[in-house]
Protein backbone atom coordinates (compact mmCIF):
# COMPACT_ATOMS: atom_id res chain seq x y z
CA UNK A 1 0.00 0.00 0.00
CA UNK A 2 1.17 3.72 -0.95
CA UNK A 3 0.29 6.10 1.75
CA UNK A 4 1.55 9.98 1.36
CA UNK A 5 0.75 10.72 4.89
CA UNK A 6 0.45 9.22 8.14
CA UNK A 7 -1.42 9.83 11.48
CA UNK A 8 0.54 8.93 14.46
CA UNK A 9 -0.55 8.70 17.95
CA UNK A 10 1.86 9.27 20.81
CA UNK A 11 1.20 7.53 24.11
CA UNK A 12 1.42 4.02 23.89
CA UNK A 13 2.04 4.26 20.21
CA UNK A 14 5.65 5.41 20.19
CA UNK A 15 6.56 4.88 23.74
CA UNK A 16 5.33 2.90 26.43
CA UNK A 17 3.37 5.42 28.62
CA UNK A 18 2.13 2.89 31.78
CA UNK A 19 6.10 2.31 33.47
CA UNK A 20 7.12 6.00 33.05
CA UNK A 21 3.32 7.15 34.50
CA UNK A 22 3.59 4.62 37.53
CA UNK A 23 7.45 5.42 38.22
CA UNK A 24 5.86 9.54 37.92
CA UNK A 25 3.45 8.89 40.02
CA UNK A 26 4.63 6.72 42.96
CA UNK A 27 7.45 9.01 43.55
CA UNK A 28 5.39 12.32 43.67
CA UNK A 29 2.63 10.58 46.15
CA UNK A 30 5.52 9.44 48.15
CA UNK A 31 7.34 12.61 47.81
CA UNK A 32 3.40 14.38 49.18
CA UNK A 33 3.46 11.18 52.13
CA UNK A 34 6.62 12.95 53.19
CA UNK A 35 5.68 16.21 53.56
CA UNK A 36 2.29 15.93 55.01
CA UNK A 37 2.66 12.83 57.49
CA UNK A 38 -0.51 11.32 55.44
CA UNK A 39 -0.35 7.20 54.47
CA UNK A 40 0.86 6.34 51.19
CA UNK A 41 -2.42 3.92 50.67
CA UNK A 42 -4.87 6.73 51.41
CA UNK A 43 -3.28 8.98 49.25
CA UNK A 44 -2.92 7.19 46.56
CA UNK A 45 -7.05 6.51 46.90
CA UNK A 46 -7.60 10.06 47.03
CA UNK A 47 -5.46 10.34 43.72
CA UNK A 48 -7.91 8.31 41.75
CA UNK A 49 -10.68 9.94 43.28
CA UNK A 50 -9.18 13.58 42.33
CA UNK A 51 -8.92 12.29 39.03
CA UNK A 52 -12.08 10.89 38.29
CA UNK A 53 -13.78 14.18 39.52
CA UNK A 54 -11.55 15.79 37.36
CA UNK A 55 -12.28 13.77 34.38
CA UNK A 56 -15.99 13.95 35.11
CA UNK A 57 -16.10 17.83 35.19
CA UNK A 58 -13.59 18.01 32.03
CA UNK A 59 -14.93 14.89 30.15
CA UNK A 60 -13.45 14.66 26.50
CA UNK A 61 -11.34 17.92 26.90
CA UNK A 62 -7.75 17.75 26.99
CA UNK A 63 -7.54 19.72 30.51
CA UNK A 64 -9.31 16.62 31.59
CA UNK A 65 -5.71 15.17 31.45
CA UNK A 66 -4.13 17.90 33.41
CA UNK A 67 -2.22 16.72 36.43
CA UNK A 68 -1.64 20.13 37.82
CA UNK A 69 -5.70 19.78 38.19
CA UNK A 70 -5.27 16.19 39.45
CA UNK A 71 -2.98 17.35 42.13
CA UNK A 72 -4.73 20.55 42.75
CA UNK A 73 -8.10 18.88 43.51
CA UNK A 74 -6.25 16.04 45.53
CA UNK A 75 -4.72 18.40 47.96
CA UNK A 76 -8.40 20.23 48.31
CA UNK A 77 -9.55 16.23 48.91
CA UNK A 78 -7.14 15.66 51.59
CA UNK A 79 -7.98 19.30 52.87
CA UNK A 80 -3.72 20.63 52.57
CA UNK A 81 -4.23 24.16 52.98
CA UNK A 82 -0.69 24.74 50.41
CA UNK A 83 -2.56 24.49 47.09
CA UNK A 84 0.75 26.06 45.58
CA UNK A 85 2.13 22.52 46.19
CA UNK A 86 0.19 21.04 43.27
CA UNK A 87 2.50 22.93 41.13
CA UNK A 88 5.55 21.61 42.44
CA UNK A 89 3.95 18.01 42.96
CA UNK A 90 2.92 19.06 38.86
CA UNK A 91 6.67 19.61 37.74
CA UNK A 92 8.02 16.37 39.98
CA UNK A 93 5.47 14.11 38.28
CA UNK A 94 6.37 15.32 34.47
CA UNK A 95 10.44 15.96 35.31
CA UNK A 96 10.57 12.06 36.47
CA UNK A 97 8.46 11.01 33.43
CA UNK A 98 9.98 12.52 30.98
CA UNK A 99 13.45 11.02 32.31
CA UNK A 100 11.62 7.05 32.52
CA UNK A 101 10.09 7.72 28.65
CA UNK A 102 11.57 4.41 26.23
CA UNK A 103 10.31 4.07 22.55
CA UNK A 104 8.50 1.29 22.08
CA UNK A 105 11.16 -1.38 20.19
CA UNK A 106 11.56 -0.73 16.50
CA UNK A 107 10.11 2.31 16.47
CA UNK A 108 12.69 4.32 15.20
CA UNK A 109 13.32 1.96 12.27
CA UNK A 110 9.87 2.15 11.39
CA UNK A 111 10.34 5.90 11.40
CA UNK A 112 13.18 5.55 9.01
CA UNK A 113 11.60 3.55 7.04
CA UNK A 114 8.95 5.79 6.20
CA UNK A 115 10.58 9.49 6.29
CA UNK A 116 9.56 10.63 3.08
CA UNK A 117 6.24 10.30 3.94
CA UNK A 118 4.24 13.66 5.80
CA UNK A 119 3.92 12.75 9.36
CA UNK A 120 1.07 14.73 11.56
CA UNK A 121 1.29 13.66 15.62
CA UNK A 122 -2.53 13.44 16.26
CA UNK A 123 -2.53 13.07 20.31
CA UNK A 124 -5.08 13.58 23.16
CA UNK A 125 -3.34 15.90 26.13
CA UNK A 126 -2.34 19.51 26.20
CA UNK A 127 -0.10 20.43 23.63
CA UNK A 128 2.72 21.53 25.88
CA UNK A 129 3.53 18.29 27.94
CA UNK A 130 2.80 16.71 24.45
CA UNK A 131 5.98 19.07 22.89
CA UNK A 132 7.88 18.05 25.79
CA UNK A 133 7.45 14.58 25.28
CA UNK A 134 8.54 15.09 21.65
CA UNK A 135 11.56 16.43 22.34
CA UNK A 136 12.71 14.27 25.24
CA UNK A 137 11.85 11.50 22.74
CA UNK A 138 14.29 13.25 19.95
CA UNK A 139 11.66 12.73 17.34
CA UNK A 140 10.54 15.99 16.21
CA UNK A 141 13.19 16.18 13.01
CA UNK A 142 10.25 13.20 11.91
CA UNK A 143 7.52 15.09 12.74
CA UNK A 144 5.80 17.72 10.03
CA UNK A 145 2.70 18.10 11.53
CA UNK A 146 0.79 18.30 15.32
CA UNK A 147 -2.45 17.86 16.41
CA UNK A 148 -3.48 18.19 20.06
CA UNK A 149 -6.60 17.79 21.68
CA UNK A 150 -6.02 20.82 23.50
CA UNK A 151 -6.02 22.94 19.70
CA UNK A 152 -9.38 21.04 18.30
CA UNK A 153 -11.14 21.47 21.64
CA UNK A 154 -12.37 17.46 21.42
CA UNK A 155 -10.83 14.31 21.81
CA UNK A 156 -10.29 11.33 19.72
CA UNK A 157 -12.35 9.82 18.52
CA UNK A 158 -14.39 12.98 17.57
CA UNK A 159 -13.64 13.47 13.50
CA UNK A 160 -12.28 17.05 14.20
CA UNK A 161 -9.20 15.79 15.76
CA UNK A 162 -8.54 13.42 11.99
CA UNK A 163 -10.05 16.08 9.92
CA UNK A 164 -7.69 19.04 11.38
CA UNK A 165 -5.00 16.82 10.72
CA UNK A 166 -5.65 15.63 7.11
CA UNK A 167 -6.58 19.44 6.49
CA UNK A 168 -2.91 20.52 7.66
CA UNK A 169 -0.99 17.68 5.59
CA UNK A 170 -3.11 18.94 3.12
CA UNK A 171 -3.94 15.26 1.76
CA UNK A 172 -7.61 13.33 0.95
CA UNK A 173 -8.71 10.87 3.27
CA UNK A 174 -7.82 8.09 0.93
CA UNK A 175 -3.95 9.18 1.38
CA UNK A 176 -3.14 9.03 4.42
CA UNK A 177 -3.70 6.17 7.33
CA UNK A 178 -3.61 6.22 10.86
CA UNK A 179 -1.30 4.76 13.56
CA UNK A 180 -2.27 4.01 17.51
CA UNK A 181 -3.05 1.50 19.91
CA UNK A 182 -6.57 2.70 21.22
CA UNK A 183 -9.22 0.56 19.20
CA UNK A 184 -11.85 2.75 20.24
CA UNK A 185 -10.24 6.53 19.85
CA UNK A 186 -7.45 5.78 16.92
CA UNK A 187 -8.83 2.87 15.29
CA UNK A 188 -12.44 3.65 15.18
CA UNK A 189 -12.39 7.56 14.98
CA UNK A 190 -10.31 7.38 11.82
CA UNK A 191 -11.92 4.40 9.89
CA UNK A 192 -15.05 5.83 10.66
CA UNK A 193 -13.60 8.66 8.11
CA UNK A 194 -12.81 6.29 5.58
CA UNK A 195 -8.84 5.96 6.29
CA UNK A 196 -7.68 2.77 7.10
CA UNK A 197 -6.24 2.70 10.49
CA UNK A 198 -3.75 0.42 12.01
CA UNK A 199 -3.92 -1.01 14.71
CA UNK A 200 -1.04 -1.60 17.38
CA UNK A 201 -2.41 -3.85 20.00
CA UNK A 202 0.60 -5.02 22.08
CA UNK A 203 -1.93 -6.19 24.66
CA UNK A 204 -3.19 -8.27 22.46
CA UNK A 205 -6.99 -7.50 22.90
CA UNK A 206 -9.70 -9.51 21.34
CA UNK A 207 -11.46 -7.79 19.04
CA UNK A 208 -14.01 -9.00 16.20
CA UNK A 209 -12.70 -6.60 13.34
CA UNK A 210 -14.53 -6.78 10.27
CA UNK A 211 -13.81 -3.55 8.66
CA UNK A 212 -11.61 -3.87 5.45
CA UNK A 213 -9.78 -0.59 6.76
CA UNK A 214 -8.59 -1.67 9.83
CA UNK A 215 -5.52 -3.65 10.19
CA UNK A 216 -4.18 -5.45 13.30
CA UNK A 217 -0.30 -5.98 14.58
CA UNK A 218 1.65 -6.76 17.58
CA UNK A 219 4.67 -4.73 16.56
CA UNK A 220 7.04 -2.62 14.30
CA UNK A 221 8.44 -5.14 12.30
CA UNK A 222 5.14 -6.58 11.63
CA UNK A 223 3.50 -3.26 10.12
CA UNK A 224 6.85 -2.64 8.01
CA UNK A 225 5.70 -4.77 4.98
CA UNK A 226 2.69 -2.68 4.62
CA UNK A 227 5.03 0.48 3.98
CA UNK A 228 8.00 -0.39 1.78
CA UNK A 229 7.33 0.88 -1.53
Amino acid sequence: MSYKGILLDLDNTIYKYEPAHDIALTSTLTRLCDITGIRYEYVFGCFKQARDRVHIQLAETASSHNRILYFQTLLEILKVKELNLAKDLYEMYWNIFLDHMQLIEGFMEFLNIIKDKKVCIVTDLTAHIQYRKMEKLGIWSFCDYFVTSEEVGKEKPHPMMFMLAINKMDLHYSEVCMIGDSYHKDIEGASQLGIHSFWLNMKKENKNIQSSLITEFNDYEQIKEYFYE
